[in-house]
């Protein structure tokens, strides 16, 4: 029965996870085929990656392995002991087969995907250092196979971003694990009550990846709705290879499923916290690093930056938005790229929403520019040294202190005709106020959109044409088009800012929420027959 059969039936999937148990051996391999389904396992899982495709040949304090099970080690050294070799990954798939063992592979880079994609896969597995690996993602997510993903060390938000990046390919078969990154994992680290807390929070389907001693962990993770469980397995922890000693043995395994005493001593919190042990896996997440020496001036290109692990760099997110930046300083090969490696002057672009990605790529036409999500902090903006701001749907503040050190050099995207509907859902505000409607560009400043206007256009519309969704659309295309027209001119001090002449409106969240308790709404529909069977509501 496959992954999403066993999910749909309610039942639990089993993953059996080989590693480097192998040992070097492929007689091991085999054999450990056959054990991990006499132990009742489902899948049969292994890791596809070189030294080359994980890492480069480096020894300085960067590349070094500093305390657990691997201590001493380079990282290069650690995936040249422990890979799969490739030309195993056919046998181990037709023994599979052969025994009715699901086969299951974790790629680490592109042509790791391409290869599996030749050998024959049905799903893929993403592992919790390449979760915040978002090119990654997206072309294992484009090959419309289901996806697993661990999410040790993850906050929500970087959750969400993998999620997004699936999606944004068109595959929402995606399934969680909660995961510790600890070699082994504390059991007081574990805070399985989180799972729960996936499962509501992303609407998908949770499981999870243990690397604690024993079956505890995975039964208290199934007893709270867990719907895979993912365990390394070995023929005996003997064998000396660098996970043998957080693998379970045969007997071990196909005793899990019993061991439902001790459950209550792993339920925990709901946490997404790092833990002060796993803080210290953080440095082998992926990350942007020089591969070769960078000179001052020379632009980042694909042949002198790589996302490649460790995570001492910038999160791979911002891998596409430094090519054909310049760098600041001279930059040696084995260096993590931070935001003080990028040349100042840069436009920063600020934005939580992907229909403000037309303005970016076409501003990145033109200038230097830059791809923001996170908080802008002024420590931030002190050392990424943007020469101008523009926000576009972004959902944070910005702090009076930013705003003062760019003097007036932060602009926003605003769809609203100022001072008309300043704050939150002003497309829908303006029509169910009956107030006027437009688009808006203007400073930044301590209020919520209460800065002087560059520019405004004001829109018509007729309510018995649009939906609320669809005039939002065209609001968006007008902001766009404004923009276009008059960046030059605001950005060269062409344009003098005009202050707003009346105080106008201003909306919250909690007041649209309160209007749809009391006359719901659907984004798609009709503005003029919602406002029909509506009365105005004194907020």
């Amino acid at each position: 029965m496959s992954l999403l059969e066993k999910i749909e039936k309610g039942e639990v999937y089993i993953i059996a996870e080989m590693s480097a148990n192998h040992a070097g051996n492929l007689e091991n391999a085999i054999e450990i085929i056959h054990e991990a389904k006499n132990a009742g396992a489902d899948c049969l899982k292994i890791q596809t990656y070189t030294p080359d495709t994980m890492t480069i040949p480096c020894n300085n304090e960067y590349f070094c392995i500093n305390g657990g099970l691997w201590h001493g080690s380079t990282l290069y050294d650690l995936y040249r002991n422990a890979y799969t070799p490739w030309e195993w990954h056919t046998i181990i798939r037709d023994e599979c087969k052969k025994v009715d063992l699901d086969f299951l592979s974790t790629p680490f880079d592109t042509t790791a995907v391409d290869f599996l994609e030749e050998v024959g896969v049905d799903f893929y597995k993403i592992s919790s250092f390449e979760l915040v690996d978002i090119p990654l993602i997206e072309y294992v997510a484009a090959k419309g196979k289901p996806i697993i993903m661990s999410c040790g060390m993850a906050s929500t938000e970087e959750i969400e971003e993998a999620i997004e990046a699936a999606c944004s390919k068109g595959n929402n078969n995606v399934v969680l694990l909660k995961c510790c990154s600890e070699y082994p994992a504390n059991y007081a680290d574990m805070n399985l009550s989180t799972i729960t807390d996936m499962k509501k929070r992303f609407s998908l389907p949770v499981g999870i990846s243990d690397h604690s001693f024993g079956s505890m962990g995975a039964v208290v993770a199934v007893s709270l709705g867990a719907c895979v469980v993912e365990k390394h397995f070995c023929i005996s922890r003997e064998i000396e290879n660098p996970d043998c000693k957080f693998s379970m043995e045969p007997n071990e395994f196909a005793r899990m499923v019993k061991d439902v005493h001790i459950a209550k001593r792993t339920l925990g919190e709901v946490s997404y916290n790092i833990s002060e042990c796993e803080k210290s896996s953080l440095v082998f997440r992926r990350s942007i690093f020089a591969v070769k020496d960078i000179e001052k001036g020379d632009k980042f290109n694909k042949d002198n930056i790589k996302i490649i692990r460790p995570g001492y760099g910038l999160k791979p997110k911002h891998y596409n938005d430094l090519l054909e930046l310049k760098c600041s300083k001279p930059i040696k090969k084995g260096e993590p790229i931070l935001f003080d490696c990028i040349q100042k002057g840069v436009v920063l672009f600020l934005t939580n929403n992907n229909i403000s990605l037309d303005v970016y790529n076409w501003l990145k036409n033109r200038e230097d520019v830059f791809l923001y999500k996170e908080q802008v902090t002024l420590d931030f903006i002190k050392t990424f040294r943007p020469s101008f701001i523009v926000s576009y749907n972004y959902k944070y503040l910005i702090s009076k202190e930013v705003i003062e050190y760019m003097n007036n050099k932060i602009i926003n995207l605003h769809t609203s005709l100022l001072p008309w509907n300043k704050g939150a859902y002003p497309n829908f505000f303006s029509f169910y106020n009956n107030t006027p409607k437009g688009v808006t560009i203007h400073v930044v400043d301590e209020g919520i959109d209460t800065g002087d206007i560059f520019c405004q256009k004001e829109i018509n519309f007729d309510e018995n044409m649009e939906s609320f969704e669809s005039s939002y659309i065209k609001l968006n295309d007008e902001i766009q088009e404004l923009f276009y027209m008059n960046w030059e001119d605001i950005k060269n001090g062409k344009i003098t800012p005009q202050k707003q002449q009346v105080e106008g409106s201003y909306h919250t969240t909690s007041q649209l929420k309160k209007i749809q308790f009391i006359w719901p709404f659907c984004w798609n529909e009709n503005i003029s027959k919602y406002k029909e069977r509506i009365e105005v509501i004194n907020i």
